[in-house]
């Protein structure tokens, strides 16, 4: 019985565990949509549209990686880099994996 536990139901356990977090894993375009990004800002390359009438200010950021890596669109996302020199509006709420994922994504969109 002991070598029945270690042998089946241990693995699968600990894979039944591991799973979930992985299925928590968000995409960019997720992140996008879930820090109200498209309250302002759209990427119609992407499929994603903005909620409000756009203004000036705020833009489609469908070839946004073509002008900045990865790096610059997180410290812009969390105010530390400006943009002819205005700030982001929002300082980005999300934790740091969200963060990464989103830089990252947007620096692909070229």
């Amino acid at each position: 019985m002991k070598n029945l536990i270690r042998t089946s139901i241990l693995p699968m356990l600990s894979v039944m565990l591991l799973a979930p977090t992985a299925a928590l894993a968000e995409t960019g375009p997720e992140v996008f949509k879930s820090q109200n990004c498209t309250s302002c800002h759209s990427v119609t390359k992407a499929g994603i549209s903005r909620d409000a009438t756009p203004d000036d200010k705020a833009k489609d950021l469908s070839d946004v990686g073509a002008r900045h890596d990865k790096k610059w669109l997180a410290g812009f996302l969390l105010k530390k880099n400006d943009l002819e020199g205005e700030k982001h509006k929002k300082s980005f709420q999300g934790t740091t994996d969200q963060l990464k994922t989103l830089a990252t994504w947007l620096e692909t969109l070229k």
